[in-house]
Formats: C-alpha cells, sequence, structure tokens
C-alpha cells in the first residue's frame, strides 16, 4: 500500500461533485502491518498523546467506533493503548461499558495550593526552573513571590515553565542578560485567562470524586435504592455496602411494626420530683469554616489592616500573621446573620484561590 498515492485515512481528498472531504479509506492492509509491527517488535505500550483529538468526529456513532478500534487493537495484539490529554477525555472514558471495565484512569493532578506538601514541591519546582534558566538572577527575590508564581500558573508546572520561557526568550531579544520580576509580570498571563483556566480546571477536577448523588443514581440502577444512605467513601478508596441491611430495608420478611391501640399509652419513664426549668440557649450556631487556610503570612504582611472573609457566611476576621508557622488559620466563629458589604476591601476565596476584592476605604 502506498501511502503516497493511494487513499488512506492520512491523505484528505475532496470530492469534485459536493465540495467536502470524501470517507477515509480504513485499508485493511495497514491494519495488519500495524498488528504485525506491534507483535514482531514486542511492543508494550503505544502511547497516543493529545488523545482528547479522538473525540473530534462528525457523530456519535463515529465517536464510539473510535473506543471500538482501540478496544479491537488491544485484544488482537495484547499490547496496552495509554491515551494521554487533557480533562476532556472524561467525557471520553464512559461512553462504552466495554471499554470502561477495561480502562483504567491515572489522574496527574495540579499543585493544590490548600495542601502544604503540594506548596513545599512547587517552591521546589520554581527553585529548579530558576536555577536551570541562563540569565542573571536574584533567585532568592523571585522565590519569595512563590505564590505569585502559583496563582499565575494555577499551580500547573507546565504553565510556569511555557512562562519562564516567553520571559527569558524576551530577555535575549533585547540583548537583556538578567531576569527580574518585573519582566516576569510583563510575560504573565492575564486574571482573565487565570480565571478561565482555574474554573475548568476546578469543575474537570470534581468530575473524579465520587459525589452522593452520584452513588445514590448508582444504588437505584442495581436495585438497592431502600438502603439508608451511608458515608461516602474518601476519594480513591472504594466503599461497598453494610452486610446486613438496615432495619427499614423492605424485603420478603420484613414486616411493618406493631401499633398499640388509640387511646392507650405507650410504656414510658414518668418524671419524679420537680422538672429543672428549661435554658435557652444563647450561644449562637457556629459557622462549619475554620482552620488552616490557603494564605501566607507573607500576604498578610503586605496588606495590613485588611481583614479575610470567611467563605461560608461571609464573616470577615483581622488576623495577625504570627512568627514561625507558614500557614494562616481562620479562627471559629458563629455564622453572620447580617448581610456583609461588598466595597470593603478583603481577602476573599475565589474557586480556590484567595484574591483581594473591594474598594480601598481611606
Amino acid at each position: 500500500m502506498d501511502i503516497n498515492v493511494e487513499q488512506t485515512w492520512e491523505t484528505k481528498t475532496r470530492s469534485k461533485s459536493h465540495g467536502r472531504a470524501a470517507q477515509f479509506n480504513d485499508a485493511p492492509e495497514l491494519r495488519q502491518a500495524l498488528e504485525e509491527a506491534l507483535i514482531r517488535r514486542a511492543v508494550r505500550a503505544v502511547i497516543i498523546d493529545e488523545a482528547q483529538h479522538l473525540m473530534q468526529v462528525v457523530s456519535g456513532a463515529k465517536l464510539l467506533d473510535q473506543l471500538d478500534w482501540i478496544k479491537s487493537m488491544t485484544n488482537m495484539t495484547g499490547v496496552v493503548h495509554v491515551l494521554v490529554g487533557t480533562y476532556d477525555l472524561l467525557n471520553f472514558r464512559n461512553l462504552s461499558g466495554q471499554a470502561a471495565r477495561r480502562g483504567y484512569d491515572i489522574h496527574f493532578p495540579r499543585y493544590q495550593f490548600q495542601h502544604e506538601a503540594d506548596r513545599t514541591a512547587f517552591q521546589g519546582v520554581l527553585l529548579q526552573l530558576l536555577h536551570h534558566q541562563p540569565l542573571q538572577a536574584n533567585v532568592q527575590e523571585l522565590l519569595n513571590h512563590w505564590y505569585y508564581f502559583y496563582e499565575r500558573s494555577i499551580g500547573c508546572v507546565g504553565v510556569l515553565k511555557d512562562w519562564l520561557v516567553r520571559a527569558v526568550a524576551a530577555a535575549l531579544r533585547e540583548d537583556d542578560r538578567s531576569l527580574s520580576l518585573a519582566r516576569v509580570q510583563a510575560h504573565a498571563l492575564s486574571n482573565a485567562q487565570c480565571e478561565s483556566m482555574a474554573a475548568d480546571a476546578h469543575a474537570a477536577e470534581q468530575k473524579l470524586h465520587y459525589t452522593e448523588s452520584s452513588r445514590e443514581h448508582l444504588w437505584s440502577l442495581l436495585g438497592m435504592s431502600g438502603l439508608a444512605p451511608q458515608p461516602s467513601a474518601p476519594q480513591d478508596v472504594v466503599s461497598s455496602p453494610p452486610l446486613s441491611p438496615p432495619a427499614q430495608a423492605a424485603g420478603p420478611g420484613h414486616k411493618p411494626p406493631k401499633r398499640g391501640r388509640v387511646g392507650v399509652r405507650a410504656p414510658a419513664r414518668d418524671q419524679v420530683g420537680e422538672a429543672p426549668p428549661a435554658t435557652v440557649a444563647t450561644k449562637k450556631s457556629q459557622c462549619p469554616f475554620s482552620g488552616a487556610i490557603a494564605l501566607t503570612p507573607s500576604q498578610l504582611r503586605e496588606t495590613p489592616g485588611i481583614q479575610v472573609e470567611c467563605p461560608t457566611c461571609g464573616a470577615r476576621r483581622g488576623i495577625q500573621p504570627k512568627k514561625g508557622p507558614s500557614h494562616v488559620v481562620f479562627p471559629p466563629h458563629p455564622i453572620r446573620v447580617t448581610r456583609p458589604s461588598h466595597d470593603t476591601r478583603r481577602w476573599s476565596l475565589r474557586g480556590t484561590i484567595w484574591e483581594l476584592v473591594g474598594t480601598w476605604q481611606e
């Protein structure tokens, strides 16, 4: 098969009558040659990069054909096929039950600011990239603004690397032998771009979590809807239903509880002596949000007098950064019942990143 002459699925030809691309010919000779090459070369895995482009087909039937083709090639050759791509692959993995049970998801997450280990690892990555760039730079000064690098890269090393490459290339074009913070800031992505990327990443990360709603839907499909809600399993851990069904689960041997006669009091223990007066609770309900947050003491020192807003109830607290710990703790507090002002300058959680919002007050 001469792929330079014959019409294959890699050479696009246009129909003269209709003026659009003709159907590609999936030549069996090419498939047989590929299968023989994989077997004779003892290939252990076939890696398809940018695999999300496999979804760019005309109809859903052809999209399923892509999965069936990969499954067939895996069965015929015994070679594992690895699809590498963006979060769009999440919509590709569960199109077919046959393909879903043969697949296995491996997630390479971005660094999460709220996790101390991820913050430390991100600083280490930034330090190594700064050491490997060819220009002169005050590495410690740049490293002191590591949270800015995290903000404009949303915790993705690939975005961070491309950003530094743009800054270094611009400096070399201008015959500048130093890499300054101003140079780096000039080539950073805009707030709108970072916000869009962070929103997409956050939405895709939520798809990987086993939510309670999807669990209830699965139970209804399996006929287990009568079971009582159980605590959902932690991430990446599979939970199983209780071995013994709850009392309220209906079954063949289930009998309704017996009811007493109307007007006959049920047995109960009577109060002896004088009952203590009922006390009225005056303490306000506590807000569930408290503990360590993804703000650094250096950020609070740079913005003195700026309060931190609770993302749950809107309560605002002035937090004084302490020496020693590398994290900021939001104190326990009662739920705010009044409506807060949205014009006050404050630290507010936007998605997974704390940002300064509002206007400055004299």
